[in-house]
């Protein structure tokens, strides 16, 4: 694709990476949308690299969140590698985003390896005796046994939900986005929310 130096400049607004990725990325691309695609995958494999190399994450923060008439609140502890982006913006507006999405969604755990065996098993139980689910060939039930744990779940781990600002996005790409753009893997350590008389 032909681009200018406005080009360049627009896709390195619209999505916050190098210029070197950028041109790259629009000389591969045939449109200013594949191009962010592009942008966005490339971005997406960096982020499964970093989070692969199992670097300590004993830096970060710890933020809350009150929310207008203290009806409820949110502490939230964000570590990364470094006290360098732990006091990046990026880093910091991430923390605050979690703080907002675990006040709005009310989410149980962090990731799905978080949800008790127990609770995982008393669910397949569940669906496995389900009607609807015996109906379906034997082979690919357990198929449709974990899709729909997967769906009933993804509501209530923090990293399966919808960002509340944009259903689109999933939280998980949110803080894979962050990953990309500090190069540091980044690790939702806990949270706990408080709501008024609850």
């Amino acid at each position: 694709m032909d681009y200018t130096a406005k080009d360049v400049a627009k896709l390195r607004e619209t999505t916050g990476a190098g210029f070197a990725d950028c041109k790259s990325a629009l000389t591969d691309a045939k449109s200013f949308d594949e191009a962010i695609k592009l942008i966005e995958a490339k971005g997406q494999k960096r982020a499964e690299k970093v989070k692969s190399q199992d670097r300590e994450t004993h830096e970060g923060l710890v933020t809350s969140y009150i929310h207008h008439g203290g009806n409820l609140g949110v502490l939230l502890e964000l570590n990364c590698s470094t006290d360098f982006v732990a006091r990046s913006d990026e880093f910091k507006n991430l923390a605050r985003e979690l703080a907002l999405q675990i006040a709005g969604a009310d989410p149980k755990y962090v990731t799905m390896a978080d949800v008790p065996a127990e609770r995982l098993d008393a669910l397949r139980s569940e669906y496995e005796a389900d009607p609807e689910v015996q109906k379906r060939p034997e082979k690919v039930r357990g198929q449709v046994v974990e899709g729909k744990i997967k769906k009933l779940l993804s509501a209530e781990v923090l990293m399966e939900q919808p960002w509340v600002k944009d259903d689109k996005i999933l939280v998980g790409k949110l803080v894979d986005d962050v990953i990309h753009k500090t190069g540091e893997n980044i690790v939702v350590r806990r949270f706990a929310r408080y709501a008024l008389g609850a």
